[in-house]
């Protein structure tokens, strides 16, 4: 009996672990794996995997001037948004950190955006800014002002596009800064204040420092996540105008349905992946170190 019991202490933990292992399992690590393999080869969705290639996706990526293009992009949006979503996040946390039901109302208020469709904020955000019918447009030349092409010049949309991007962001990582946040020992703040530091001095040297490591793990899903913005830059611009807004994920989509070349677009696939995982390690490690 003690030897069943012992059994079933050992097993049961994976037992109840098994239904997520075997899910994650089947729906990524096993896509991972063919979409790796497939990188290495050449073919369509029709006539599946035809010739063993070697590395010839890869490098035809080097002179892919709509891969490189959409890389750039995509780096330039990633550090815009991202450091905008830190920012923001971080205010609205230390303005709504207090438990009141005026705050407890507004962070509500900020985090309904999270729970949206990312296809309904393209709508909404293209709705607002579009150049003949946008709502903001429509005020400005009930004002006498000149309407602005919002979607259709290139600074400005890639302008409207972050700005929607942080919108849709903010509130699920003002929720993770407001959590950190409380776990800061109010003892600290207390002796600051008897020792003389005002409010600007107690967040450089007491509250930016102790949240250090809710930051790095804001900003490493804040990168994972604009990496792979998608649904409301396709709804909202879809990638133009001209290529301006078109980010990796977009090209990828392109590459393997418009183009029907899956495999190319597997090789881009796993550029992706490798620039995610070197920017995650890159940021424990810094952290580490600090």
């Amino acid at each position: 009996m003690i030897v069943g019991y012992r059994f079933s202490k050992k097993v049961i933990p994976y037992l109840f672990v098994a239904p997520n292992t075997l899910i994650f399992g089947v729906f990524v690590i096993l896509p991972m794996f063919y979409g790796l393999l497939y990188s290495f080869y050449e073919g369509t969705f029709i006539e599946g995997l035809e010739r063993f290639t070697g590395l010839e996706n890869y490098q035809r990526l080097l002179r892919d001037q709509a891969f490189i293009s959409s890389l750039v992009h995509t780096f330039a949006y990633v550090v815009a948004v991202v450091s905008l979503v830190v920012m923001f996040s971080l205010m609205l946390a230390l303005a709504l950190r207090a438990s009141s039901m005026g705050s407890a109302l507004a962070r509500i208020g900020f985090y309904l955006p999270v729970i949206l469709s990312p296809v309904v904020v393209g709508v909404a955000w293209r709705w607002m800014f579009s150049s003949d019918l946008g709502v903001i447009n429509g005020v400005l030349v009930s004002m006498g002002h000149s309407p602005i092409p919002w979607l259709t010049d290139i600074n400005w949309a890639r302008a409207v596009v972050v700005l929607a991007s942080v919108w849709a962001m903010t509130g699920f990582y003002m929720v993770i800064f407001i959590g950190g946040l409380n776990t800061i020992p109010s003892e600290l703040y207390q002796a600051a204040e008897v020792d003389g530091a005002n409010s600007t001095q107690q967040f450089w040297k007491i509250t930016l420092p102790l949240l250090a490591p809710t930051t790095l793990l804001v900003t490493i899903l804040a990168t994972i996540n604009s990496f792979k913005a998608f649904e409301i830059i396709l709804v909202l611009t879809n990638g133009g105008p001209g290529d301006a807004t078109r980010l990796l994920v977009q090209n990828i989509y392109q590459t393997a349905f418009d183009a029907s070349n899956p495999t190319y677009a597997s090789a881009q696939s796993v550029v992706l992946f490798s620039v995610l995982m070197l920017l995650t390690f890159w940021q424990l490690r810094i952290t580490r170190e600090d």
